[in-house]
């Protein structure tokens, strides 16, 4: 089964990046790294691998740009330790051990320069415009994230801890009789929900756990201290760990999946449903120790409308900035030579990896 993920996401703390996470320096058998400009078919040509590979019977990672969740940023097929990656900006990737794992693939190389030079004047200020939409994208989700934090704060202060960390032991529990390898587990870090020019998209459905188990709750507030807990204690006891990450802030671990157990935990909140059912759900609503004061109920209200407002703002810039992404492929496309394209494909696909 294909499992869909973004590398990268548009956060509060700007454009951020895991794309040293898609396949670590030791399990990489090749890496081949994209370059070229806008339109020159990098995207196409990874969902061609991504669709070879599938054929000959390996599971594929879809990696999506956050600023175009149609549109590719790579693919990996971790088992064969084979990955594909658009390096070009704002994700520049260079290889990390050239000609022993990595290569470059410049499609770039089939672009007519002449012609383009010609327009240079529009192809610089549609490159300035779109940056100052992503800046502006990055002010409205910085300002933001204040508004969750507060809100955070004000649901911690609303917590007993002991009634929530006696509903969380049977959690911990789980992990530790677990305790058999000698080893600490890897843990490898991606998005799996991104902010774009559409809105909040996720692609957890695409993991299709055998297991879950739900945190849920109005913002979900104290729900990455306790997957942070569950991350340390799995990696303690041996466990690899995937962690994914919230895409407004990227500090925060906001679903955790442990492959050896096919187990995803995930947070459970207005802003990426999953309908899977749940063996274990924690509510942090049964954790209360108090209800909220009528001034705490009135902030909270206040913090949600706000955010959601911010978050509507950013996405309305990464949506112009989108807009002008495809007027400035549409000034590389005419000038683009895809029977080069096509000849890299077919020198390329008997050299894919077989499951």
């Amino acid at each position: 089964m294909a499992r869909h993920l973004f590398p990268g996401g548009n956060t509060a703390l700007g454009f951020f990046s895991f794309y040293d996470h898609i396949l670590p320096e030791e399990e990489t058998g090749r890496m081949i790294i994209l370059k070229g400009g806008p339109g020159v078919g990098k995207s196409t040509f990874m969902r061609r691998v991504g669709a070879a590979l599938e054929a000959r019977g390996l599971a594929v990672e879809y990696l999506h740009c956050s600023s175009d969740p149609h549109s590719l940023d790579g693919i990996a097929a971790r088992s064969a330790g084979f990955a594909m990656i658009d390096g070009t900006a704002p994700h520049i990737v260079d290889p990390r051990l050239p000609g022993a794992a990595d290569s470059i693939l410049n499609l770039g190389a089939f672009l007519d320069e002449k012609g383009l030079e010609a327009r240079k004047g529009v192809i610089l200020a549609l490159q300035r415009e779109i940056s100052g939409c992503f800046a502006q994208a990055y002010r409205y989700l910085a300002a933001a994230l204040p508004l969750r934090d507060d809100s955070a704060a004000i649901q911690k202060s609303l917590m007993d801890e002991k009634k929530l960390m006696s509903l969380f032991a049977p959690w911990l529990e789980t992990l530790t009789e677990r305790r058999a390898l000698s080893a600490p587990g890897k843990s490898r870090s991606m998005f799996v929900s991104a902010i774009t020019p559409e809105g909040c998209v996720n692609h957890l459905e695409s993991f299709g756990a055998r297991r879950v188990w739900r945190i849920s709750g109005e913002w979900a507030g104290e729900a990455h201290r306790l997957l942070a807990l569950l991350r340390h204690e799995a990696l303690l006891h041996g466990m690899d760990v995937e962690a994914l990450h919230c895409p407004v802030n990227p500090r925060r671990v906001e679903h955790l999946y442990l492959p050896a157990m096919d187990l995803l935990i995930t947070t459970d909140n207005r802003y990426h449903a999953f309908t899977a059912r749940a063996e274990r759900t924690l509510c942090l609503d049964d954790a209360r120790g108090r209800e909220p004061t009528g001034a705490e109920e009135a902030a909270l209200r206040f913090n949600a409308e706000e955010f959601d407002r911010l978050l509507r703002y950013a996405c309305v810039s990464l949506a112009r900035a989108k807009a002008l992404h495809d007027e400035l492929e549409a000034e590389y496309i005419p000038r683009m030579n895809f029977d080069g394209v096509e000849e890299c494909w077919q020198k390329l696909q008997d050299a894919l990896p077989v499951g």
